[in-house]
């Protein structure tokens, strides 16, 4: 038997987008709308598409995305925010992060699969 989380959960938006590219974290730009985060934001979601001035992000769920960072995330809790560079990191000290569950995390790809 093997193990699966896809699908578990799953909560999907669609908002306006700006400047966003799928597979980002995303954070509120204006009313309806959504832009990359910058590092040290914490995530409102993860794009998973865009067309049209639209994208649909994903808000709960399971999600794999990358991580960086001199210190990995860690299986279990987690507080997250942006990296700036499309993936997410552990938030510093006085940086308000997003409450993950990381379930999964390859350190020689530098990705983590976690719950939103």
């Amino acid at each position: 038997m093997s193990v699966a989380f896809n699908g578990i959960d799953n909560q999907v938006v669609t908002f306006q987008t700006g400047t966003t590219a799928a597979g980002n974290p995303v954070v509120m730009s204006a009313n309806n709308t959504v832009k990359n985060a910058a590092g040290g934001a914490a995530p409102v979601g993860i794009l998973l598409n865009k067309r049209s001035g639209h994208g649909a992000v994903q808000i709960r769920g399971y999600v794999q995305v990358s991580y960086s960072g001199s210190a990995a995330p860690f299986l279990g809790w987690n507080s997250l925010v942006a990296d700036g560079s499309g993936g997410m990191r552990l938030a510093a000290s006085g940086e308000t992060g997003r409450p993950c569950l990381v379930v999964n995390l390859n350190t020689a790809d530098k990705t983590m699969g976690l719950f939103l």
